[in-house]
């Protein structure tokens, strides 16, 4: 297995995962500007985004519509505000370097819905390579390097709870 994966030659400094760190909170966080100045994280602006941006009556995924439409929508005043914050954390916190792991997951899990409730209407793979290095930022821990895990790292060691820093 050693001689497939290469183990024993090539190893990458944590320092370039970190400048993919950075660049996903970048793009969260200019994702989430654009998003604010167009009013999407506001009741009727998630309204709008889900009717008339991506649609959900032309989304391939019914059963994702009906979450949209049977779920979301209809909590859309706790949502949009929830969205708001959600978005800028996660991208505030991946530049940061901060509690990395959990960060990334979050990311993950709002990627994921993201590519399900816009299918049919991006480019599939934009998702699958944020995905991509979303988990590889994860497992890496890469806010151990050019962040505030590094920080927490040195002065308090492995967090009690796994993945943590």
């Amino acid at each position: 297995m050693e001689k497939l994966l290469g183990t024993k030659t090539h190893r990458v400094p944590l320092a370039w995962i970190s400048l993919l760190r950075i660049l996903l909170g970048v793009i969260f966080l200019t994702t989430w500007a654009s998003n604010l100045s167009k009013g999407f994280y506001t009741p009727d602006g998630l309204v709008d985004f889900f009717t008339n941006v991506f649609p959900q009556s032309e989304n391939p995924l019914a059963w994702y519509a009906a979450f949209i439409n049977g779920i979301i929508l209809p909590i859309r005043g706790f949502f949009a505000p929830f969205q708001l914050v959600a978005e800028f954390l996660i991208g505030f916190f991946l530049l940061l370097g901060f509690l990395t792991p959990l960060t990334s997951f979050a990311g993950i899990i709002f990627i994921i819905n993201t590519f399900l409730a816009t299918f049919g209407h991006d480019w599939p793979w934009s998702y699958g390579m944020m995905l991509g290095i979303l988990g590889v930022v994860m497992v890496t821990r890469a806010g151990r390097s050019i962040g505030i895990d590094n920080l927490l790292f040195n002065r308090r060691g492995e967090p009690r709870i796994p993945f943590l820093w």
